[in-house]
Order: C-alpha cells, then structure tokens, then sequence
C-alpha cells in the first residue's frame, strides 16, 4: 500500500462503505458496532466546530440520526444511542435491541419499509437494512459542500 493522507471524504468512501460493506456480508454481527461508530464519526463530519473533539458522542451520533437517516429511525434516536451504540462499543453487546440478518427472516415478515422493525415491543435491527440507510447518509455527507472546514484538511496518513 502506497503511502498517503486519507482526507474525510475519502475515509467514508474507502472505509465506512467499502471495508464496512465487506465485514457485513461475512461478519454482520460485527458490521453493527462499525457503523455505529461510524454514524457518530458522521455526526462529527457535520459538526461545525473546527475539532474532531472528544466529550459530544451523544449529540452527535443522535444529531446524525435526525439529520441523516431516514424519519422512521428519528423516534429511536435515544434507544440507538444507549442500546445499540452504546451497547456495542462499551459491552460488545445491544441493550434492549435486537440484531439480525435477511436470512434470518424465515417467516418474511421483516419489510424494508418497517424497518427498525417493531415486534412485541421489540425494537430489531437487520443488517442488510441499516447498512443500505448507513450508506445513504454517507452518501448525503459526501454531497455536501464544506468549504473551509476539517473536512478538507487530512485525517490520517496511511502507510
């Protein structure tokens, strides 16, 4: 590998969808905690504060879920934060979610258009589902225009 900076537009291409795109086909268990961090590493992209900073997990990973996902995830934006992300990053374990994948759905009762699916009381998570809404809000980051922010100045140097 060729020695390089890595700016965050590039970041989210190459690693939050490309890599991440990989790890849920073979690893959807795993897939779950990367783009949970990842949707907070969205929420600092949209931040206007000039630092990648430390201390705003919170807002910004609910901020990301609001202003990026699709409306059927807003109402649960404090359950994704406590339960999944929370869960995952602190326990490598949900809270009161539950995390599955298509192949999963013997029954077909999981529809794209319920998802997060309700079940019982149950708030359930299929992988497939929230990586396709993972990548469109990466997506709707990389179309926005941030012209003199921490967005164009290098994230990592590769090599």
């Amino acid at each position: 590998m060729s020695k390089r900076l890595i700016y965050p537009k590039d970041y989210i291409r190459e690693v939050l969808v490309e890599e991440v795109g990989k790890i849920v086909i073979n690893h959807p268990y795993l897939s779950f905690l990367l783009i949970c961090s990842g949707i907070e590493f969205l929420g600092k992209c949209i931040d206007a504060t000039e630092k990648w900073g430390e201390g705003s997990s919170k807002e910004q990973f609910k901020v990301a879920i609001i202003k990026l996902f699709p409306e059927r995830y807003h109402n649960l934006a404090d359950d994704l934060y406590k339960d999944l992300r929370c869960g995952m990053v602190h326990r490598f374990l949900p809270g009161s979610i539950f995390l599955t994948q298509n192949k999963n759905d013997s029954n077909g009762e999981i529809l794209y258009n319920n998802h997060p699916y309700l079940k019982d009381g149950k708030k359930i998570l299929v992988i497939e589902y929230f990586y396709f809404d993972f990548v469109e809000a990466c997506k709707k980051v990389l179309a926005k225009d941030f012209s003199s922010n921490k967005m164009n100045k290098p994230l990592l140097f590769i090599g």
